[in-house]
């Protein structure tokens, strides 16, 4: 049986260039893509940070699938959430459109699910 986790992507700006500096709770880190793995039913919260005017949308990217059954949906803190679905699988790339100084951008990290657990 799998365990419902909780997995935080933190969202900053790489120095004072306009890419993003991600990291996750995973420990997994880097400029402009990381990999996060997620399992069916976990909640991913994404934490705006430091540079980061907002995130403006976070969505599938084009000829991806979207693995997730609620969500990502901008909570009333500026901050992200969403909950990955019970039959997602695969990989999954999707784009963060965010804001830096007013200048809208966009980055396309990727999630992967892990197989079920039995």
């Amino acid at each position: 049986m799998t365990t419902k986790t909780k997995v935080t992507i933190y969202v900053d700006r790489n120095g004072n260039t306009n890419n993003l500096y991600l990291r996750d709770s995973e420990g997994h880190e880097g400029v402009n893509t990381i990999t996060t793995d997620v399992s069916c039913d976990d909640d991913v919260e994404w934490i705006v940070g430091n540079g980061i005017d907002e995130i403006t949308n976070i969505v599938a990217k084009s000829g991806s699938q979207n693995i997730f059954s609620s969500g990502p949906t901008k909570r009333a803190d500026g901050n992200w959430e969403g909950t990955v679905c019970q039959h997602a699988s695969g990989s999954e790339s999707y784009s963060i459109e965010y804001k830096i100084d007013g200048q809208t951008m966009t980055d396309d990290p990727k999630f992967r699910v892990k197989p079920p657990e039995n």
